[in-house]
């Protein structure tokens, strides 16, 4: 117990005397956080309740109770554990029935009074939905082989690709809304799957590694891009998929190859992330401490083997480490990340940083509220970025023997 109470008052900052008698309560409530952070949920939770249908005029509406319902901007319904899929429209009308949207349009299943789902910033519910040349691969990580999807442009630039990668709980699907102003600029697209996804390998003791782990996927999917001819790539990650591209970006074997960044809902600083959502439970904020010195220490097993290095998951840290050109798309109306990592790492970097700020938008939902803004934002950066300066030679990806 010493070494555990040791650990705990170097994490809060007291003594082992002051800890010694509360050190139980602290460890088991800090180690509950640090295992909710890093294990992946096996199924998603439909807090969202369909009350009703209804008609106005040629509309077709659907009426919601639950998480999120009200949000602005336009969403999908995913239902029936994730079989089915709607597109749904802004908000319509309140009532006593919940919040009214609009039907769009039903990809796969059957709307009906009572079902249960999700409303999700996703918006295309296969790559096909894109009208792109859609070619589905697997490319080989240092676990395995995991899915992925090659998504062309009909008149594709030589050598110019961008990798997709979505963020902690999520799926692919998450990415696609970023394929489109990518696809107008010419720009080829690789969105991945990746450790402890339905299409990819187990991570490190089936855990997360907060983006660290991950982002040596990020690394095989740039090995799998150059081997298909990629002179340069643009890297695209979401909410937790920020990190990872941030981290490939920046110690990766093929950072030279990276020409710039776009990040929506980063996270940027982890540790006052899980002191955020820690707040949010609510539980005191020395079960977060905790939680971060046993993540750090390995004393709570996470994807990353021998700990994560949280000192490295900071604003100032990234900041010192970026070369490249970042948009930055962030609301100050998220409450799952908070924009404040984001803000830093810009006003850090102001020469390289673009960070478009949004009053509203929840996490990973900014593109739902404004859709056109968002594109056209996302679109002039990708067709602005200069070819990257090799920094040396350009490392050969391994030949894949299939």
């Amino acid at each position: 117990m010493r070494n555990w109470e040791r650990a705990v008052g170097r994490a809060i900052g007291i003594g082992v005397g002051a800890v010694a008698v509360g050190a139980a309560g602290l460890l088991a409530g800090g180690t509950a956080l640090a295992r909710r952070v890093v294990t992946p949920e096996l199924t998603a939770a439909e807090p969202v309740t369909v009350t009703r249908i209804s008609r106005d005029g040629e509309r077709v509406l659907v009426w919601l109770t639950g998480h999120h319902a009200e949000l602005p901007g336009q969403y999908s319904l995913l239902f029936d554990r994730g079989h089915g899929h709607a597109r749904l429209g802004p908000v319509a009308q309140q009532g006593v029935d919940g919040t009214a949207r609009e039907v769009l349009q039903v990809d796969r299943g059957s709307l009906t009074p009572g079902l249960r789902g999700r409303l999700t910033g996703w918006w295309y519910s296969d790559p096909e939905a894109l009208g792109l040349s859609c070619e589905r691969i697997t490319y080989p990580t240092e676990l395995g082989d995991a899915e992925a999807w090659v998504l062309r442009p009909r008149r594709a630039k030589r050598g110019r690709w961008a990798v997709h990668v979505h963020g902690r709980g999520a799926l692919p699907e998450e990415t696609l809304r970023g394929v489109p102003p990518l696809a107008r600029a010419g720009v080829s697209s690789l969105v991945i799957s990746y450790r402890n996804d339905p299409g990819a390998p187990g991570g490190e003791f089936g855990r997360y590694g907060v983006g660290v782990a991950e982002s040596r996927d990020v690394d095989a999917a740039l090995a799998e891009v150059r081997r298909r001819g990629a002179e340069r790539v643009t890297l695209f990650g979401w909410s937790m998929g920020g990190t990872a591209v941030l981290r490939s970006a920046t110690t990766g074997p093929y950072a030279a190859l990276i020409d710039g960044l776009i990040l929506d809902s980063p996270a940027v600083d982890w540790p006052a992330l899980l002191r955020h959502q820690a707040a949010g439970v609510p539980v005191p904020r020395p079960f977060a401490e905790v939680g971060i010195e046993l993540l750090q220490r390995g004393l709570v097993k996470a994807g990353e083997p021998g700990g994560i290095d949280f000192p490295s998951l900071s604003p100032e840290r990234v900041a010192e480490a970026l070369q490249v050109p970042t948009l930055i798309h962030a609301s100050r109306g998220d409450t799952f990340v908070p924009s404040a990592g984001a803000e830093e790492l810009a006003a850090a970097r102001p020469e390289l940083v673009q960070l478009r700020l949004q009053r509203e938008g929840e996490h990973v939902r900014l593109w739902n509220t404004d859709p056109e803004s968002w594109e056209r934002a996302t679109e002039q950066f990708v067709r602005a970025l200069p070819r990257p300066a090799w920094r040396g030679e350009l490392p050969t990806p391994p030949v894949r023997l299939d």
